[in-house]
């Protein structure tokens, strides 16, 4: 049987484990681009929207590789 559980429970709300993943990443690519723009790196980035999703792809899936699957 599989031990992690397939909902996350919030008080008596449950919650797909979706969720969370879906917004710790869109935070995450979200300061990856504003650092990204700090050091002045993005001009170097011919399609910006792509990498935008790119980046948050790769938090999800290690997210889900290392932390709450999905």
């Amino acid at each position: 049987m599989n031990d992690m559980p397939h909902e996350l429970a919030v008080g008596d709300v449950y919650f797909s484990p979706t969720l969370p993943v879906f917004s710790l990443a869109l935070v995450a690519t979200w300061l990856t681009i504003k650092i990204l723009n700090k050091l002045r790196l993005s001009r170097y980035i011919m399609f910006p929207s792509l990498t935008f999703l790119t980046l948050m792809t790769v938090y999800m899936l290690l997210m889900n590789t290392y932390w709450i699957r999905i």
